[in-house]
């Protein structure tokens, strides 16, 4: 499968890719101790599926996805975005936060079994416009599909990499060239990518790419201009590998858990920001497409939302699912939506500040989307 489309995408990533690359070997600040340019490369996958989307290509978005090509694994077979998922059973199983989600999705679509591939069934769903999302407006579609990949499959697979170097770790596998210390440097490969070049400054599209837009909406940057999140999540991962190059499993997981709530903070901020965006009742209204970008951040935080607040997760469910088939979008207003994310931000282990105001221009915040204030 070559189509047109495919082939100026290609054309087109190429002039991004020459544009993030540099003399040196770091990633976004991070400076691995092994060899993970094929795992980063994966962004390039995501890069063509979203070039492939804007053209309105959906079959080449889900040959992207499916079928990858970007990153190549040692066996010479393609690392894919979708693998990611539908490989979480058996690997995944029993890990804290596979658990939490495949769990939470199992309970709302009424399955007995934990549904461990919970993201592919989403995205998947959203590229190929079948089951949940079948009949849904293309406009809609696109939104659902690569913001699924990247910010439920990839999300999800940063996170088992960090649980993957904790069990090479507490198994004594400490090798600086491999073990628990490669596992490290490729959860930081998937979480930033190849786009992002040496210091983050490229255009990325994984979870530095995301917290990067999220921090110009929420006023969340930091004096130098990069977001906060993304600062602490670098000064973390670096903590981590040298925690584990020292053989101090405990302290890495309690770090892999802090990454976890600065990874949950640009999730909530996109949730936040389509909640206004898309009231009815609101200044803004959007349709089809911001309902859908809206739905796609908060499925990808509801599963960590409920472990909290039960209630609160089903009003942010009944609000913001999308397609919404029993009751009026938004029926409680952004503002409910706010109130019911913010009382879990202890829980989930984020601050207000964390997560900031949704910023109106040099006018200040939107009424009723200001920073919340920490006890």
């Amino acid at each position: 499968l070559r189509t047109p489309t495919m082939l100026v995408s290609v054309l087109l990533l190429a002039l991004r890719i020459d544009l993030a690359q540099s003399s040196g070997d770091l990633i976004t600040g991070y400076p691995p101790n092994t060899d993970v340019d094929p795992h980063k490369a994966i962004d390039k996958d995501q890069a063509l599926l979203e070039d492939a989307l804007a053209n309105d290509d959906f079959e080449t978005a889900y040959y992207w996805y499916s079928v990858g090509g970007n990153s190549v694994k040692s066996d010479g077979s393609n690392r894919t975005i979708q693998g990611f998922s539908t490989g979480a059973f058996p690997k995944m199983v029993g890990t804290p936060w596979i658990e939490v989600y495949a769990r939470y999705w199992a309970a709302v679509r009424g399955l007995t079994a934990p549904q461990y591939d919970y993201a592919d069934n989403f995205t998947s769903d959203a590229c190929l416009g079948t089951g949940q999302f079948e009949g849904l407006e293309d406009i809609a579609l696109k939104e659902l599909c690569k913001k699924g990949s990247a910010y439920q499959n990839v999300w999800m697979y940063v996170i088992w990499e960090m649980q993957d170097a904790i069990h090479d770790c507490l198994t004594g596998d400490l090798n600086v060239n491999g073990g628990a210390v490669h596992a490290w440097d490729e959860a930081v490969a998937f979480y930033s990518g190849s786009l992002e070049g040496e210091d983050g400054s490229g255009d990325g599209v994984l979870l530095y790419g995301l917290a990067e837009k999220r921090a110009e909406n929420f006023n969340t940057t930091n004096a130098d201009g990069m977001a906060k999140v993304n600062a602490e999540i670098i000064d973390l991962f670096k903590m981590g590998n040298a925690r584990l190059l020292q053989g101090q499993c405990a302290q890495v997981e309690r770090i892999r858990d802090r990454i976890v709530s600065k990874m949950t903070v640009p999730l909530i901020q996109g949730a936040l920001r389509y909640a206004f965006l898309t009231d009815p009742a609101g200044p803004v209204k959007q349709g089809a497409k911001g309902q859908a970008e809206g739905w796609a951040f908060a499925a990808a935080v509801l599963p960590q939302m409920a472990k909290c607040d039960q209630i609160g997760s089903q009003l942010i469910y009944a609000n913001m699912v999308y397609p919404n088939i029993t009751s009026s979008y938004m029926i409680e207003g952004y503002e409910s939506v706010k109130a019911n994310f913010e009382s879990s931000y202890e829980c989930l282990g984020i601050t207000c500040e964390d997560v900031g105001g949704l910023v109106n221009g040099d006018q200040g915040y939107f009424e009723g989307m200001e920073p919340c204030i920490d006890e």
